[in-house]
């Protein structure tokens, strides 16, 4: 464990040059210091809740200098505490470094005019370190030379922007929104992915639950504001990007034309790579394409980014299955220098009930109902459902299955679910949705077995569920209520419990170890077993309780696998990324705490999505929820508070580029 030379942490200050027990901050493991890359440990880390000197032979006041360039560099601007005090700051200590005569006490006030009145977290956290310093260690910021051996990064983030897998830098985009540039918002997205519109629909946004906007009255409506500029973007031509001649001789092969897949595709394309994708299927899109009904994503907003891809120079190849139609092995025959694998999870999976028959054709899995009716909806037929309905599960996928059911069923369309509303992994909107919409919902109700008769479905025997006492962690199970079977009548039965990989995509003997889901096995730089074999996205998460790979959490993976094996291709080694290290680091040590860091504002209402009354939406699949108005997106922008943080770490040597 890194031992704590001298520093300051929540408001104590600790010095151990001296002590004969050393002492450290009591609810803070150092060991998440030992290295940052591999071999490379942290001889110091600066953020709002103070520094941690682990090396005492790093200057104090260069390591100050430099995270004050950084927080020079991200002020916006708009207040002019931050605007004209951080590059003041700045410069006053580049002086001291060069030996000159600096006024401690000039430092101090204007660190503090800085804190107590800049506008956003840059201006309000920024200084931190510094005051703490002037406050318990003033005799070490004098002049010292500086060796060129150490390494240095930080990282300017929120709450929001930690919560998001694709680190996303959400006040941002925000920000231009609210200045009217919605293409310099749209471009901020685009720089992590190219699906901004699609995701502005369906991302599940783990954003808004860290929000602290939450604490004065309501989330700010992040996703829609993502969907309102890249909406904009695409209706004004602003997302038309000009072909990526290529200007290197690798040529990488990304299996897969789903979010993870099109959206590695395209960092590799910005990097001037040659890419050919391979999907399955007749189209682009994955699982938001087939799965997500039209309703929730129309597929025209899909097509105008996955043609992105296309316009940048990446060559489709569709209808081509991995383990059907080619194998790894065949790709490096072609010529190719890496692969990508994104091949999700695209099987559904079955209820497991006693004596139950797939072959029924009035039972399908969650996965190729939503085929189906995507099928019938893109040919102008959708499918008809005859008689009553019953979905069974509590994710987003089962509420997407019963929402779909309610505009092709001639009868009633039920939900059950062994557990309680509160237990269900969906998004608690959408289960409005379908409440709205007339699904009837059954919670505490679990599937016991089909009831058949000459063939057909004609119910669902289900069996009452009652909660158990908590367990150890705090957990309730279910357990069925003694003699509570009964049938639910119905015509078809849906199973949407979940995915499952597909076991045909890969041989034993391609070098690419699985485990025992049959998910394939990466390290932290999406590598598989086999040199040259990278992986993401649900074929390396597989299903887990809380639902298969978000769409968010798949691009996040596509955007650092495309680091890595750009990182490969250059040096035949794994690869390093520093903001995914810092976010590692924020997270195992709850860096981002939970004190206030920008003042709590006045009420200011969440601006509330336009949708069609539940009426319109029957035998439709018209979008339901409308994107924002200007003056809506506006409004929405400014409820932002840009509660941002800034976090520096120098190490011992210098970290990889």
């Amino acid at each position: 464990m890194p031992q704590l030379a001298y520093g300051v942490w929540d408001g104590v200050a600790y010095d151990n040059r001296k002590a004969r027990v050393p002492a450290q901050p009591p609810d803070l493991d150092l060991e998440i210091f030992a290295q940052f890359n591999e071999g490379n440990p942290a001889g110091m880390f600066m953020s709002d809740r103070g520094f941690l000197v682990f090396d005492n032979k790093i200057s104090l006041l260069w390591a100050l200098w430099k995270h004050f360039s950084r927080v020079a560099d991200e002020s916006c601007g708009k207040c002019s505490p931050c605007r004209t005090g951080a590059p003041l700051l700045r410069d006053v200590l580049a002086k001291a470094l060069r030996n000159s005569k600096v006024d401690l006490s000039l430092l101090r006030e204007l660190a503090q005019q800085m804190v107590q009145t800049s506008l956003c977290g840059v201006g309000k956290t920024g200084p931190m370190p510094l005051l703490l310093a002037l406050e318990h260690f003033p005799d070490d910021l004098q002049y010292t030379r500086v060796s060129a051996k150490y390494g240095f990064y930080s990282a300017v983030t929120s709450p929001c922007i930690e919560a998001c897998p694709g680190i996303v830098n959400i006040p941002r985009y925000i920000d231009y929104i609210k200045d009217g540039h919605d293409d310099l918002a749209a471009n901020t997205v685009l720089r992590h992915y190219p699906l901004v519109g699609s995701c502005g629909r369906v991302c599940v946004r783990t954003c808004e639950s860290a929000c602290r906007r939450a604490r004065v009255d309501e989330a700010v409506s992040i996703r829609n504001l993502k969907r309102y500029a890249a909406d904009r973007a695409i209706a004004s031509g602003m997302l038309k990007p000009q072909d990526c001649a290529p200007t290197r001789e690798e040529r990488v092969a990304v299996i897969g034309a789903g979010p993870v897949g099109i959206s590695c595709a395209y960092h590799l394309l910005e990097r001037g790579y040659q890419v050919d994708i391979y999907e399955a299927k007749a189209q682009a899109g994955g699982m938001i394409r087939y799965g997500i009904p039209i309703y929730r994503l129309p597929k025209h907003t899909l097509q105008e980014e996955t043609d992105i891809v296309a316009t940048m120079g990446g060559k489709f190849f569709f209808n081509q299955k991995l383990g059907r139609d080619f194998r790894v092995n065949d790709l490096f025959a072609r010529g190719y220098k890496a692969v990508f694998i994104s091949g999700g999870c695209p099987q559904g999976s079955y209820l497991g009930m006693d004596g139950e028959d797939t072959r029924l054709e009035d039972y399908e899995n969650g996965i190729a109902f939503l085929e189906r009716v995507y099928d019938g909806v893109e040919a102008g037929n959708p499918p008809t459902l005859e008689g009553d309905v019953v979905v069974v599960g509590g994710g987003n996928v089962a509420m997407d299955c019963c929402r779909a059911a309610k505009r092709i069923a001639t009868g009633k369309v039920h939900l059950i679910y062994r557990r309680t509303e509160a237990d269900a992994p969906a998004d608690h909107e959408e289960i409005v949705a379908a409440k709205a919409e007339g699904v009837e919902f059954h919670f505490l109700c679990g599937q016991d077995s089909l009831v058949v008769e000459d063939g057909k479905i004609v119910g669902l025997r289900v069996v009452d569920m009652e909660q158990t006492e908590p367990d150890a962690s705090g957990r309730r199970g279910v357990r069925a209520v003694p003699d509570s079977a009964h049938v639910l009548p119905c015509a078809h039965v849906i199973a949407a419990i979940g995915q499952k990989a597909d076991r045909s995509m890969l041989a034993d003997d391609e070098g690419i170890e699985r485990d025992r889901k049959n998910c394939i096995i990466i390290n932290t730089a999406y590598e598989t077993s086999r040199t040259g074999v990278f992986a993401g996205g649900d074929c390396t998460t597989g299903p887990r309780a809380s639902g298969p790979t978000t769409m968010i959490m798949g691009m996040g993976h596509a955007y650092f696998a495309a680091r890595s094996i750009e990182h490969f291709l250059n040096t035949g080694q794994s690869s390093f990324d520093s903001r995914w290290r810092m976010s590692e680091w924020i997270a195992a040590g709850s860096l981002l705490d939970d004190k206030e860091v920008v003042p709590l504002r006045e009420n200011m209402p969440r601006v509330a999505l336009r949708e069609l009354e539940p009426a319109a939406r029957q035998s439709n699949f018209e979008e339901v929820e409308q994107t924002m108005s200007q003056e809506e997106a506006w409004a929405e922008a400014s409820r932002c508070m840009r509660c941002y943080r800034v976090l520096s770490v120098v190490t011992e040597a210098p970290i990889p580029v």
